[in-house]
């Protein structure tokens, strides 16, 4: 199957063997002109296999059995954010709120409790809203901008937008609700496990070059939180302030 799809501003040309990815990406279906293709061969499947049985291996936990057609929607955005990097984007895990036309992306490990966090935030906080649950593309600029992407995680929470990024903030579990402003340095080890690392050196010095000019350009938070509703009003409250001193 071949389609296109839009994400962060380029256009990707999209040669798949089944139709899982194309289902996926339904909502960035574009007719414009290639900017750069990705086609996945059945290795690709095979690696994104060998991998999934390794980091299960490692965590000490079942390995899940996923068909070959979900390993490809993997082995396609693997490609297409390794591409990327030609562009000044990168991946991040995180996920990313919005209110109005500023964005803040809340990175934590697995479990954490971004996603509890963000749904918080559309609880609490008048005209908030997700642009990606889980692996949304960053676009290192004049201006940091975040894109949502189909590759969400399970709860599928994205919108084929860009937005201007205003800071990152790593979300920590904690009695009391507190955020504070954190020098990058700080918190780089986190920001380095949260981001896609290639396998080549070129290709991983090009994403550490990407945070670092991150670093220069956007607010770093670090927040504890108990996750009640209270941590949703004392995050915002925050950064929102910040961006207005910026």
């Amino acid at each position: 199957m071949e389609f296109t799809v839009r994400l962060a501003d380029k256009n990707i040309a999209v040669s798949s063997l089944f139709d899982e990815v194309f289902e996926l990406c339904r909502g960035y279906i574009t007719d414009d002109p290639a900017d750069f293709t990705v086609k996945v061969t059945s290795n690709d499947i095979d690696y994104e296999n060998a991998l999934n049985i390794k980091e299960a291996q490692i965590e000490g936990i079942p390995v899940v059995d996923y068909s070959d057609s979900y390993l490809e929607t993997l082995a396609v955005y693997r490609k297409i954010v390794t591409k990327m990097l030609e562009f000044d984007t990168f991946l991040m895990h995180g996920a990313v709120v919005a209110v109005g036309d500023k964005a803040w992306l809340f990175t934590a490990p697995s479990g954490t409790g971004k996603t509890t966090h963000i749904n918080l935030w559309l609880k609490n906080i008048p005209g908030s809203y997700v642009v990606n649950g889980d692996k949304p593309l960053i676009h290192v600029g004049d201006e940091c901008t975040v894109y949502g992407t189909p590759w969400a995680g399970k709860e599928g929470m994205n919108r084929n937008i860009g937005v201007k990024l205003c800071g990152i903030v790593i979300l920590n579990r904690g009695a009391e609700n507190h955020i504070e402003k954190v020098p990058m340095t700080q918190i780089l080890p986190v920001l380095i496990q949260q981001s896609y690392r290639p396998k080549t050196r070129i290709e991983l010095e090009k994403t550490l070059s990407l945070l670092s000019r991150l670093g220069h350009k956007i607010t770093m938070y670090q927040l504890y939180c108990n996750m009640n509703d209270e941590a949703a009003l004392t995050s915002y409250n925050v950064l929102s302030g910040a961006d207005n001193e910026r």
